[in-house]
Parts: structure tokens; sequence; C-alpha cells
């Protein structure tokens, strides 16, 4: 398992600590505490990563396919 501190994810992520910080803050993104220190799941990562965006294309396809329904019912 490897494990990466806060400034280790940011840097991995291509986003800020502050980011990172406001993420564990609101509860989404992976993360576990050794004493008071934050840590991160490589492997756990990457998976939440997919995650995000698997949801992602989920929601544009939902979103696209009710712009296509409103398109086609005003063509009707």
């Amino acid at each position: 398992m490897e494990v990466m501190n806060v400034k280790e994810v940011a840097e991995y992520l291509k986003c800020s600590e502050s980011s990172i910080r406001n993420l564990v803050r609101d509860k989404q993104i992976p993360n576990f505490r050794i004493g008071s220190k934050l840590n991160f799941n490589r492997e756990t990562i990457d998976r939440w990563v997919n995650g995000q965006e698997i949801r992602n294309i989920q929601n544009d396809n939902s979103e696209n396919l009710t712009k296509l329904n409103k398109f086609v019912n005003i063509e009707r």
C-alpha cells in the first residue's frame, strides 16, 4: 500500500493542498488519519478518481438525454 500525504496527493491530482483539505472537510475524498496526520491510499484515490469520471459521464449522458427529449418534444 502506497500512502501519500496532503502535499503528495495534491501533486498527484494536480490541484492545491487547500482543495484536498476542502474535499476532506466535505467528506468527498477517501482518507485516513494516523494521529492528526491526514493520509491517502494511492490505490483508493485511483478508484475514487475513476468513480468520479464515471459519475461525470453518467451526469453528462443524463443531461444530454434531457436536452434531446426537450428538443424532440419541441419538434413534434
